[in-house]
């Protein structure tokens, strides 16, 4: 109503949440009917795919407007999603990357207590688990995580987005790797190397990089 209100559309990204929460849209597990979300990602499970839904007014748009593409006819994408499709609703993935994910929070903040790790886990969705380094040097000690982690056999960062892949086992060995580089971090701060542990440059910060 709002939105409305000062003549807009309610649009839902649906690009990363989508899928993880529910069969379809988080806006369903909110209760929210959007007059348009756009799905992708999840949709193919790594084909190319995207799709935008809406309601009859708002999709009537489209209809003054022309849309060309050279791959339009390109079959992969949807059968792709179609497949996708049946295999979330058949396993319910939705409920397994939020367990999984739960576990994931669960380790770090564990971890991080043992080690006094100065973290903070978000509590909202599991399916889109990630924590936040509180500490001035935040961006290279998220590096190092990674560096370590990598040498350790992982490729991780402060952000996991949980599939259908990955099992209780992967996460206990996981968390193990977890243990020892949250070890080396409380050194590194207690010594104060930061710098000097570093291999290379500390990751960009998100968008950062293209600005």
């Amino acid at each position: 109503d709002v939105a409305h209100k000062a003549g807009a559309l309610l649009i839902f990204d649906e690009i990363t949440i989508g899928w993880r929460t529910c069969l379809g849209g988080a806006h369903l597990r909110l209760g929210v009917e959007p007059d348009i979300a756009v799905f992708a990602k999840a949709l193919g499970n790594g084909h190319p795919i995207s799709a935008v839904i809406g309601t009859a007014a708002a999709m009537d748009g489209a209809e003054k407007s022309f849309i060309s593409s050279t791959t339009w006819t390109e079959s992969v994408g949807p059968v792709a999603a179609l497949t996708t499709l049946r295999l979330m609703r058949d396993t319910k993935v939705w409920e397994h990357v939020q367990a999984i994910g739960s576990q994931i929070q669960s380790l770090w903040r564990s971890k991080a207590i043992k080690h006094e790790i100065p973290i903070t886990v978000p509590d909202t969705y599991p399916c889109l688990a990630h924590f936040v380094i509180d500490h001035p040097e935040a961006n290279a000690l998220k590096t190092i995580f990674t560096q370590e982690l990598l040498e350790r056999g992982y490729l991780a960062g402060a952000a996991i987005y949980p599939t259908l892949a990955h099992t209780e086992q992967i996460v206990d060995s996981y968390g193990e790797a977890v243990d020892e580089v949250f070890a080396l971090m409380a050194e590194i701060l207690e010594e104060n190397t930061v710098d000097a542990t570093l291999k290379g440059p500390p990751a960009h910060q998100g968008f950062q990089r293209l600005l």
